[in-house]
């Protein structure tokens, strides 16, 4: 399934009911003024235990200490997160009404934990394996226990989305009889043997070339999906783990990480933009990656019964996969697990570590951001206590507002299968004609960035529509650059419903199923979207 096509878009202009339209495309739109954050909240999640790895309950915010960069910093917010139901009752929406608001969703807990079944970056002999142990650590799972399966091939695909239900993961599971990737074989195949040495060398020459163009298709399909899914649980409260099950993790994260192959070191900074954006979104969604390596336990290429005691280092390319393994769980405060046949067992941990979380926040005063990563500690006073923590934030600047940028984000949003959370964003749909939809964006004005100037609080919010054929052909995309003034009673009107409601009427195309609503905040990259199948509005015709 192709889900992620770096295509253009048509740019239209919209006359919204008490907002005003800048009719500019990204080409033509001035630049807008960067906004400049003076304070930053970034949240640690620490794991706390003894040593049998039991959670320890009762710390509280005066047994921490919390370095950045060696500099002790005032815990300004401290929280106790269980791995329970919410107290709060879901929020039931009404017909034909669509949200990203998974934190009002059915079955959401205090933590969260998507399973990422990796078809792309594993052999299909090793997908076999994996699949049977994450069989076995579903049909585990616990009441308490809400999670998400998916899987990447060609694209990211959604299995089943974040629930309590194991029956309903199984299923899903079962019907998933995981990816043929022929480019991950060659890349993994050896050096071509003949005879002939000048045909040799054109073969050797062309293999690699094929291997570093797959290497970096691949890398790139993988950091959009994992881009893609920490937007989707950025929203979520509580702890959120990303389980990654796979043979290969071809993803670095930021300078001082794992470098590239050599054959392929000088052509990292075409992967600049991308790295940048896999790194904000795993410092928004706070995001806990637990790499689990498929292959299982490896023994050596010459293994025999008669050594099978013997040891041996890990091979130069098993060693750089471990490394980097490593680096993910570190800078992101999750695990790595390699070189066992325990799958199962290394799934069951990372979730038990959602059991209980002290959740740590933090104002940095340093000044200094400059997309440099630094090091974050924690301390506690008592003794006999193992912490678990991420062990850095990149001080990344504020997004963008080059036009470039921001219609990189949008395609990557349009053509993912699971919603982005970060922008609150509800959809009410009414069809007055066949050929028509009329829509009700409710938005979250907390999430935007409005400024009062004049007498108005003002906003800029990029804006596209996207209908989808089965299949995901692509139909018809319309772009609406939105410059929000709001007079003061409806500013206050906003604040005090917590929603700011847009109007749009939208022609349908022929033979559209899917539409795809996108926001995003320009000052702060926000972005929020909304998937809308449209068989089920049309059914409901006038509802």
């Amino acid at each position: 399934m192709k889900r992620f096509h770096w295509g253009r878009v048509a740019w239209a202009c919209l006359v919204w009911a008490e907002v005003a339209v800048l009719g500019q495309t990204p080409s033509t739109l001035p630049p807008q003024p960067a906004l400049r954050v003076t304070t930053r909240l970034v949240e640690v999640s620490v794991v706390a235990q003894d040593k049998k790895g039991q959670p320890i309950a009762g710390l509280t915010r005066d047994d921490f200490t919390l370095l950045d960069e060696g500099r002790p910093q005032p815990i300004s917010v401290f929280s106790v997160e269980l791995n329970q139901p919410l107290a709060t009752s879901p929020e039931l929406l009404p017909p034909n009404t669509f949200s990203n608001r998974l934190e009002k969703g059915i079955g959401i807990s205090r933590s969260a934990t998507a399973i990422l079944f990796d078809g792309l970056n594993t052999r299909v002999t090793d997908q076999a394996y994996a699949r049977q142990q994450i069989i076995k650590f579903l049909e585990q799972l616990e009441p308490q226990d809400r999670v998400a399966l998916y899987a990447l091939g060609r694209g990211l695909r959604v299995l089943q989305d974040f629930t309590d239900t194991p029956g309903l993961l199984l299923s899903a599971l079962s019907t998933y009889k995981g990816e043929l990737t022929p480019e991950l074989d060659l890349s993994l195949s050896e050096d071509a043997d003949t005879s002939l040495r000048q045909f040799h060398t054109w073969l050797d020459e062309l293999r690699l070339n094929l291997i570093d163009y797959y290497a970096r298709d691949r890398a790139l399909r993988t950091i959009r999906s994992l881009v893609a899914i920490a937007n989707h649980v950025e929203r979520l409260p509580g702890r959120k783990n990303l389980i990654w099950v796979s043979g290969s993790f071809p993803f670095w994260v930021g300078h001082g990480a794992v470098p590239l192959p050599e054959r392929l070191a000088g052509k990292q900074q075409s992967f600049a933009p991308e790295i940048e954006r896999a790194a904000r979104a795993l410092n928004n969604a706070n995001l806990a990656i637990y790499p689990v390596d498929a292959r299982g336990l490896m023994a050596p290429p010459d293994f025999s019964p008669e050594r099978a005691s013997i040891g041996r280092e890990p091979l130069a390319t098993e060693r750089a996969t471990f490394d980097t393994m490593q680096v993910l769980a570190d800078r992101t405060g999750g695990r790595a697990f390699f070189n066992t046949n325990d799958i199962r067992g290394a799934l069951r941990r990372a979730l038990e570590d959602s059991g209980m979380t002290y959740v740590l926040g933090y104002y940095p005063t340093h000044g200094r951001w400059n997309g440099k990563f630094r090091e974050i500690k924690v301390e506690v006073r008592r003794p006999g206590v193992a912490l678990h923590f991420r062990r850095g934030y990149f001080a990344q600047p504020d997004e963008p507002s080059d036009p470039w940028y921001r219609q990189a984000v949008l395609d990557a949003a349009m053509w993912s299968p699971v919603d982005a959370t970060r922008l609150g964003l509800t959809v009410r749909v009414a069809v007055p004609a066949s050929d028509a939809l009329d829509l009700e964006f409710q938005l979250d004005p907390k999430d935007i960035t409005l400024q009062a100037r004049d007498g108005r609080w003002e906003g800029t919010l990029d804006l596209l529509l996207v209908q989808l054929a089965p299949g995901d052909r692509h139909l018809k995309s319309t772009s609406h650059i939105a410059n929000l003034r709001l007079n003061r009673e409806t500013y206050e009107r906003a604040m005090r419903d917590n929603v700011l409601a847009l109007t749009e009427r939208l022609e349908l195309a022929p033979g559209a199923s899917l539409l795809r609503v996108l926001a995003r905040d320009i000052p702060s990259g926000a972005l929020g979207s909304v998937s809308i199948p449209l068989s089920r509005v049309l059914s409901r015709r006038g509802g």
